[in-house]
């Protein structure tokens, strides 16, 4: 869009239509904007990169409303959603032979400025995933007991369970519960674990990588 600068009768700045109204060296010009060939061949890079995109967002796309918490802090002017497509796309996919693949390690549900999950654990009790983790009042989760719990277990192919909604961080545990007969024996899910404030201020935890399970 274009901007009129110094009144109704100073130059006119920015796009307006096919054109641009430039300055440079005190000289006002008019340019066009450049064609794009919309026919032109994708480097390689853009072509690995559009993989990438396309691969991280059938991942995410089962989690919205969860990564929508755990990043809505993460980066101004950036959608929960978007910084976490931005996130696991740079540090979480990697190539294979057999395609791209994600490295549950690098996975992250969460980012933010909360005292993160410590010393994390998970098991399987009949149809639901346990989570364990330290709690302690009187040090760094002091006033921090009322965060609520972001709960993730995937194998990134099928649809996965999770909650935005949970327990909450002085509980020292939470439950999930997997869909009857969602998982077959044998499925390995890797879990993730993260706290987002219930006071209003939209502040998530980063989100730690419990570790995998097989489903017995």
């Amino acid at each position: 869009m274009g901007r009129v600068t110094n009144g109704a009768n100073g130059a006119i700045s920015g796009k307006v239509g096919s054109v641009v109204f430039c300055k440079w060296k005190s000289i006002d010009y008019v340019r066009g904007l450049p064609r794009i060939n919309r026919n032109r061949k994708a480097t390689e890079g853009q072509a690995k990169q559009r993989s990438k995109f396309s691969y991280m967002q059938d991942i995410l796309g089962y989690i919205v409303p969860l990564v929508r918490l755990g990043f809505m802090n993460y980066a101004p002017n950036r959608t929960g959603h978007n910084s976490a497509m931005s996130h696991n796309i740079k540090h979480a996919v990697t190539e294979t032979d057999a395609g791209l693949a994600v490295l549950p390690e690098n996975f992250m549900i969460s980012g933010g400025i909360l005292p993160a999950p410590r010393e994390v654990s998970m098991r399987q009790e009949g149809n639901k995933i346990v989570f364990n983790w330290t709690y302690d009042a009187n040090n760094i989760d002091r006033s921090r007991g009322r965060d609520r719990t972001l709960l993730l277990v995937t194998d990134f192919k099928e649809s996965p369970s999770f909650t935005n909604s949970g327990g909450f961080r002085d509980q020292g545990e939470d439950r999930l519960t997997l869909s009857q007969n969602k998982y077959s024996t044998g499925t390995i899910l890797h879990g993730y674990l993260a706290f987002f404030a219930t006071d209003g201020s939209n502040n998530s935890s980063d989100s730690v990588y419990v570790g995998s399970i097989e489903i017995k």
